[in-house]
């Protein structure tokens, strides 16, 4: 795929590294919750929402009094200051799992274009976000359906962890019943302590089940589904935290640098681009690059054949698209 510098491969694999650690913490939390309900209610399982904004600025919205652990959030919005939606690609664990959606995808170049290039259409997450808002100063706080660690932990909680713990809970009680085997060779003999193990650490023997749960996974399974029609198809075009990340990193210091002369147009910059960004465009150019769209993961970077795309830091613009 790529023939960008050895420093670009190293970033690129530095922020599939973040994007997973933090998929696995945000795991790791969650299960917390589930063996924990009581004891660790504001302890390190409220973690990604504390670096929350959006939920920072619907408490505030509401007229409640703002806790101290929310303020850890401002360290979000400052990193987004200078660095630009970085957040999206390299914290999100939500964004995660789109962007592995997005990679089972290939196709041909023309097919990847299609799913890549900027819409118009990305402006819809901005009406979202203003909505939300608005609707949040009316009393109508709807802000928990439409945030991502909101959207993530609800569809673990009411369908996706349910229905794993039921299957295994069911799967291990055939293999036990039915004890298959050859002769004295019985799966029995592994399949008893590895369910040990997981009743242990990992299933609940209350087998949580709730109303609606199928159809918050049908719903949690069709976003997924989205990211081999378009790109991150939630994170360009619906998501309400990425929309205030994008407004808040509109103007970042650490910018898309094109080289005019060694671009050949082959457009590979664009098939990789995950977030819509135009990394075709140069940052001086009005209506060219979108640093408010952009991830910063360095796909475009890593894939140029010319070496005619970097990154670096430097003074914005006056006038940006």
């Amino acid at each position: 795929m790529a023939k960008g510098t050895r420093k670009v491969r190293i970033i690129i694999w530095l922020r599939r590294f973040v994007q997973t650690l933090f998929l696995l913490l945000f795991l790791y939390l969650f299960l917390e919750t589930a063996y924990h309900p009581i004891d660790r209610i504001g302890g390190p399982v409220t973690f990604f929402f504390e670096l929350d904004p959006l939920v920072l600025v619907a408490v505030w919205l509401a007229g409640v009094v703002v806790p101290v652990a929310l303020l850890l959030s401002l360290v979000t919005l400052g990193f987004t200051v200078l660095f630009g939606r970085w957040f999206c690609g390299w914290i999100c664990p939500l964004g995660t799992l789109h962007q592995m959606m997005t990679q089972l995808r290939g196709g041909s170049l023309a097919s990847r274009l299609k799913r890549s290039v900027y819409s118009p259409r990305q402006r819809w997450k901005y009406l979202v976000l203003i909505g939300l808002l608005a609707g949040t100063l009316t009393g109508l706080n709807l802000i928990g359906w439409f945030d991502p660690f909101s959207l993530l932990y609800r569809s673990l909680v009411t369908a996706v962890f349910p229905a794993l713990n039921l299957g295994s809970h069911a799967l291990f009680a055939w293999l036990y019943e039915s004890d298959p085997g050859v002769g004295n060779v019985k799966v029995t003999k592994v399949s008893e302590p590895v369910y040990e193990v997981l009743r242990s650490y990992l299933l609940i023997e209350g087998r949580p089940q709730y109303y609606w749960g199928i159809l918050i996974g049908v719903i949690f399974g069709g976003i997924l589904a989205l990211n081999l029609w378009r790109n991150r198809f939630w994170c360009r075009y619906v998501c309400p935290l990425g929309a205030l990340l994008g407004l808040v990193g509109k103007n970042p210091l650490l910018r898309l640098k094109k080289d005019n002369e060694a671009c050949n147009d082959c457009r590979l910059c664009v098939a990789v681009c995950p977030a819509g960004a135009k990394p075709d465009g140069s940052s001086e150019q009005s209506g060219a690059w979108k640093p408010a769209e952009c991830f910063f993961c360095w796909n475009c970077e890593a894939v140029c054949p010319k070496q005619a795309i970097s990154f670096e830091f430097a003074v914005p613009p006056r006038e940006i698209s």
